[in-house]
């Protein structure tokens, strides 16, 4: 009887445990979220491969230009409300160099500084932006670093930031790279996440750096398994109205990005499901974005992208 109580005691302590354990919220991820940046500034295109940045006199005042001044939020440890401005010395503090496929390097000639404010605290910093990517629905993603933190929040951005930023234009960079003109830009939204976390990474990254991968000898997508040659032939194969590409592109980076470290389970049903739309394949599958099976690819893709992008997660797998 005493070995029957002492098991029922064990089973009840036991279950309260587990129900503790899964009443107890997820703590959020430290993270500083960027709102609409409010300021446009000019890329302007000559005809090269190069583009130009120049920030309007209106937007610069007490020796410093911005680039952005708008609100912002924190979350984990870092949760309050504030607000968070880019600016330089400089009224061009770097300019775009083309890579061959719309997507561009940056070039900074300029310090960019980055500052958050809040009641609850701050953080200050210095910005190296590194990529631009092509522009997709008047929007274009955007990487850079923060170094040399500073601030109350500072402790907790101990390795610097990743920051990735969502920029909005009037004119896509792939085209502007042709022609004498400009497109104006403004930030819309973005992340400044520390750099302990494991960054996603976009699909133009791991197209450029196979060295990178690591995924072993290569990947399945849908039910059938591609080798690392053929998934690279895949990354540099133009979407060009495929559906099937579209996704493909997305669904290989996230597939990196797990294997990189970067936490997956926030998109483990939309990976599931592209693979499902994919099936046996082979790809490409010359699937018109406008048909049903082409939304739903197309519906996944842009999942993906977001959490390729880092705004869906940079959290550890590991």
């Amino acid at each position: 009887m005493k070995s029957c109580a002492r098991l029922a005691l064990a089973c009840a302590l036991l279950l309260a445990s587990a129900l503790l354990i899964f009443a107890s919220p997820a703590v959020a991820q430290d993270q500083i979220n960027l709102g609409d940046g409010l300021f446009n500034s000019h890329f302007n295109g000559n005809g090269t491969p190069t583009i130009t940045l120049f920030i309007p006199s209106i937007d610069c005042t007490g020796g410093l230009c911005y680039l952005a001044n708008g609100s912002a939020s924190g979350t984990g440890h870092l949760s309050s409300n504030g607000t968070y401005a880019f600016a330089s010395p400089s009224n061009a503090p770097f300019f775009l160099i083309e890579n061959g496929d719309g997507s561009a390097t940056v070039n900074q000639t300029s310090p960019i500084t980055f500052s958050y404010t809040s009641a609850q605290g701050n953080l200050t910093g210095q910005i190296w932006f590194n990529s631009i990517g092509t522009t997709a629905g008047f929007l274009s993603n955007a990487t850079a670093t923060l170094t040399s933190p500073g601030g109350s929040f500072a402790p907790f951005f101990p390795n610097g930031a990743h920051v990735n930023l969502v920029l909005g234009l009037t004119f896509p960079l792939q085209t502007l790279w042709g022609v004498h003109g400009f497109s104006t830009v403004e930030f819309q939204s973005g992340t400044v996440t520390p750099s302990g976390s494991c960054q996603a990474l976009t699909q133009g990254y791991w197209k450029n750096h196979p060295g990178a991968w690591k995924d072993g000898a290569g990947l399945t997508l849908g039910t059938t398994f591609y080798t690392n040659d053929q998934l690279l032939n895949l990354l540099n194969t133009p979407v060009n109205g495929d559906a099937s590409i579209n996704l493909a592109h997305q669904l290989i980076a996230a597939l990196l990005n797990m294997a990189n470290g970067t936490d997956g389970t926030p998109v483990q049903g939309t990976i599931a499901d592209a693979n499902n739309l994919i099936g046996a394949g082979p790809l490409p599958e010359n699937v018109p974005p406008s048909s049903p099976l082409g939304q739903q690819m197309t519906g996944d893709a842009n999942t993906l992208n977001n959490y390729n992008n880092g705004q869906i997660t940079n959290g550890c797998s590991r």
